[in-house]
């Protein structure tokens, strides 16, 4: 693993089982180990989090705990568009 986002990820990981129990199938967003919030959908992450974050600066995963943890889901941003 590359060391962008590294932490962010390892943090997820860390209470990502606490996080399911209160917000499963919702996207969480991370900036270090700081949890920014969560969003119904990933157009809502982006929304509200790339005006003041430069993508790929925070951590973005849809909550899901036990086997449904591991599946690998890899998004592609549509245009954000900010006024």
């Amino acid at each position: 693993m590359t060391t962008l986002l590294k932490e962010e990820y390892e943090h997820y990981q860390s209470i990502r089982e606490d996080l399911a129990k209160e917000h499963a199938g919702k996207y969480v967003a991370i900036k270090g180990t700081e949890v920014l919030g969560f969003y119904s959908d990933y157009m809502a992450v982006a929304r509200n989090l790339y005006p003041e974050y430069k993508q790929g600066t925070v951590f973005i995963q849809e909550i899901r705990s036990g086997r449904d943890a591991h599946v690998g889901i890899i998004h592609t941003p549509g245009i954000v568009l900010t006024k």
